[in-house]
């Protein structure tokens, strides 16, 4: 390619009207001068990026003397002259204008000739070494979908592989790069081609098609170019889900019981849960809408990267006249299907608190039940003590308890709502403790029963006497006619 570049240069110069080149040229002066050789010597430069153009060739005319230039871009040459005479000096390049100047040709002198800057009409040809490193080029997307779900399921990610200088490689360094998984969630998803050549930007293409399963895969690229292995840092793309499916959709509250019947503005948070039909979360930003019959719940949001999103339940009008809420929560399936849940909560109230009998009395087992004014449970983290007061006595039974959150069991309706010993009923004995060193005659003097929490604090007080007391400001207290006292709070403040 070279040398037909040099035949065609040197036909073009042969081309050219003998008038023309010798434009400015006085080929046999009168100059009275002797004969001899004149020493030329300059520098051909990119007139752009003022860099030596190598391999450059200088015509000296009129003598189509043709020399070429050094890795320096310089010249040198000897031209026998029979007299002081102008030589015209021509410089040309592939992809480069002609450059040309005139100098004054003296026997036995040494010129030096002016710079000549050839002005680039051509871009050169790219060049490299070969392979260094690979680089992540650009990528389609960041994440796809799980096939089916409605979202992009291909992602084309390409690579480029650079030399050392960081120069991509052209066709003629080309390698052979191949792909393979680095993690991967292991739905079938795969990528092709598996291998590829590079083309002349070094550049090199690979498509990912998802599976049926949501997670991170991981991309490799790599080759091996004079026995070393050159690999890419791994192109991590998100899997995520498809649209929900009913199977795999869930709501539930933080807080199963919260005392909303005390005052408005408590809040709850109300979460789902959505996955797709592979049991994967669904795709992020998928939405989901919240109703209630009582109080005001958020209306929507859209589920994170692992399905969940988030509303908050306030108690505000209505309130549930038994205690009882109900929760919905509903998308949309692949097929256009309503997909939706459900889940009760409980606005509890003011405690109410009922022992029995009225007063207090050594062996006695005692019935007490904690409910709030509809008769549920209480809020969790409740604690109930009871602590018996005289002479070698004490409390055995329900003295020491804290509640858990409340449970609904077959249903989601008032009488679902799961009540009974440990929960609602606790009973409790007052019962000898005599030290046998100092032995004494056991003695109740008062039984207190202490209720407090998020619903509220009451304190009970029995006596031998019968009669009971509270000193819980705010509470009311009576006896029934069985004997049970009933404590409660007065006024609930909304």
């Amino acid at each position: 390619m070279k040398r037909q570049s040099k035949n065609l240069i040197l036909a073009l110069f042969f081309a050219l009207p003998l008038s023309q080149l010798l434009t400015g040229c006085d080929a046999f002066s009168s100059d009275d001068s002797e004969a001899g050789d004149v020493t030329l010597t300059g520098q051909v430069l990119n007139e752009s990026s003022n860099n030596p153009v190598p391999g450059a060739f200088v015509l000296i005319l009129p003598f189509d003397l043709l020399f070429e230039t050094d890795d320096e871009g310089r010249f040198e040459a000897i031209v026998a002259v029979d007299s002081t005479m102008n030589l015209q000096i021509v410089a040309s390049s592939d992809g480069f204008a002609n450059a040309s100047v005139t100098v004054l040709a003296l026997a036995d002198r040494l010129i030096e000739v002016p710079t000549l800057r050839l002005f680039q009409i051509a871009a050169d040809e790219p060049v490299s070494g070969l392979a260094s490193n690979i680089l992540l080029l650009q990528q389609s997307a960041s994440s796809i979908g799980v096939i089916e779900s409605g979202s992009e399921e291909v992602a084309v990610i390409q690579f480029q592989v650079a030399d050392s200088l960081g120069r991509p490689v052209i066709l003629d360094k080309s390698t052979a790069v191949n792909f393979s998984f680095g993690v991967q969630p292991g739905g079938g998803e795969f990528i092709h081609p598996l291998a590829a050549e590079t083309d002349n930007n070094g550049v090199v293409t690979v498509n990912l098609s998802s599976g049926t399963r949501a997670g991170v895969v991981q991309i490799i690229a790599e080759t091996t170019v004079q026995g070393r292995l050159i690999r890419s840092i791994p192109v991590a793309i998100s899997i995520h889900g498809g649209l929900p499916d009913q199977t795999h959709f869930s709501i539930g509250p933080e807080k199963r019981n919260f005392p909303g019947l005390l005052r408005f503005g408590l809040i709850d948070p109300i979460s789902v849960i959505v996955g797709d039909k592979y049991s994967n979360p669904v795709r992020q930003g998928t939405s989901v809408y919240f109703d209630t019959n009582f109080g005001v719940i958020g209306g929507s949001i859209q589920t994170d990267s692992e399905g969940r999103g988030t509303v908050n339940l306030m108690s505000a009008n209505p309130l549930p006249a038994d205690g009882i809420v109900l929760l919905a929560a509903e998308s949309a399936d692949d097929l256009k299907n309503v997909v939706t849940g459900s889940t009760p909560v409980i606005m509890s109230g003011i405690p109410v608190v009922s022992v029995s009998p009225a007063s207090a009395i050594l062996d006695q087992t005692y019935l007490l039940t904690v409910v709030d004014q509809n008769g549920n449970p209480l809020v969790e983290g409740t604690l109930i003590s009871v602590i018996v007061q005289g002479e070698s006595v004490k409390a055995v039974g329900h003295i020491d308890v804290q509640l858990d959150d409340s449970v609904f069991l077959g249903g989601q309706l008032y009488e679902h709502v799961l009540r009974g010993p440990g929960i609602t009923e606790f009973t409790f004995r007052a019962v000898s403790d005599i030290n046998p060193l100092a032995p004494e005659i056991p003695e109740v003097e008062a039984i207190t029963i202490t209720v407090a929490g998020g619903n509220g604090r009451i304190e009970i007080v029995l006596e031998p006497s019968g009669a009971p007391s509270t000193p819980t400001e705010g509470v009311s207290l009576t006896v029934e006619p069985d004997g049970t006292v009933v404590a409660k709070v007065e006024i609930a403040q909304y």
